[in-house]
């Protein structure tokens, strides 16, 4: 540990958790007291305890084993209170899942650019296609849509599902991976895209961004050939397109989506429990149990609402469950898990 920059420190204290103590170096006098910020605190933060006359400031949390996490420290008051340090901890349990590593022998195909420039959203757009080893173009492939693309590319997307295609677990499938849009002033439109309750977001995928991939690979025209996922905001989005549009996409793998009041998304329990049921095949829920709390809502309880309202409502819909945090790294830890989940039944 470099006190200088903050550090940590790890105790196996029970067969499912450690102690974590997070230490930073700070006046011995510092008011108000440095923090410790980030996902581990469920965004609420946590005040440190100076250790004597020491100079260093330190807090204990009890963390489950099988999690991977990024945190922060803090330090001053109002606009001048700025990060001091910080780090990423693996704990003892936490490891990939297997599906995420490539296996000797078997071909894997590559990610291509997809860039263009938006009408219906007026803002440039980056992301990727992968296409697998197994597509041909000798017969028409699935399709899946992730938003955030980048960061489902970083958790090895690709290399899940060409594993997942060659265990016979999903089709032959085309990945779309969609970062949000960059305005023309530099700022991320993404939670205009991701968060709002309407069909822009599907009109824009209709529009421009499935005339560009059908220019380029046969895909498959029946809604459930086509799935659609993504983590926080981008779990509502894809929850989202398939509410407003299931003649588009029918299969919904929502990772610690944020069904909660950033743009109304509180309200979709509901929305689904007031409606006429929709031809949405499939819906997978995955939410932990250490997700956010904060002033838009609780993730946890807000996932456990929308997964009893589409039960209650006679969808098909699964809930995984764990003790994750928030972030990219809990989407990708269940990835396998729940696009099983999603294709299931795609051969039938």
């Amino acid at each position: 540990m470099r006190p200088d920059k903050g550090g940590h420190f790890t105790r196996k204290s029970a067969s499912d958790a450690s102690l974590v103590a997070f230490v930073v170096e700070a006046p011995a006098d510092a008011d108000p007291a440095p923090r410790l910020e980030g996902m581990v605190t469920r965004q609420q933060g946590r005040d440190l305890t100076p250790i004597g006359d020491s100079g260093l400031w330190a807090t204990v949390l009890e963390v489950p084993n099988d999690q991977k996490f990024n945190y922060e420290f803090s330090s001053g008051r109002g606009r001048g209170r700025g990060r001091i340090g910080g780090g990423t901890v693996e704990m003892p349990g936490w490891a990939p899942p297997p599906e995420s590593a490539e296996r000797p022998g078997q071909a894997y195909g590559e990610f291509r650019p997809f860039d263009f420039r938006s009408e219906v959203f007026g803002n440039d757009r980056t992301g990727w296609s992968y296409v697998p080893a197994a597509y041909d173009g000798s017969g028409p492939a699935a399709l899946m849509v992730f938003q955030d693309g980048d960061a489902y590319r970083r958790e090895h997307v690709g290399t899940v599902v060409e594993n997942l295609i060659a265990d016979g677990d999903m089709p032959v499938t085309i990945l779309a991976l969609l970062n949000p849009g960059v305005n023309d002033d530099g700022s991320s439109n993404r939670s205009v895209e991701y968060d709002t309750m309407s069909d822009r977001y599907a009109t824009f995928l209709a529009e421009e961004v499935m005339p560009r991939l059908e220019s380029e690979f046969d895909l498959r025209d029946d809604p459930s050939s086509r799935a659609i996922g993504g983590a926080s905001s981008g779990g509502i989005c894809a929850f989202t397109v398939a509410w407003e549009r299931p003649d588009l996409f029918a299969r919904v793998c929502s990772h610690i989506g944020s069904f909660t009041d950033i743009r109304g998304g509180g309200s979709y329990p509901g929305v689904v429990r007031e409606s006429d049921k929709k031809p949405i095949a499939k819906v997978v829920l995955h939410d932990g149990r250490n997700d956010l709390i904060n002033r838009f809502g609780d993730w946890w309880e807000a996932n456990n609402r929308m997964h009893q309202a589409l039960s209650e409502s006679g969808y098909e819909v699964e809930f995984v469950t764990d003790e994750s945090f928030h972030g990219y790294q809990a989407a990708g830890r269940v990835l396998p898990e729940t696009l099983r989940m999603t294709w299931e039944g795609w051969d039938d």
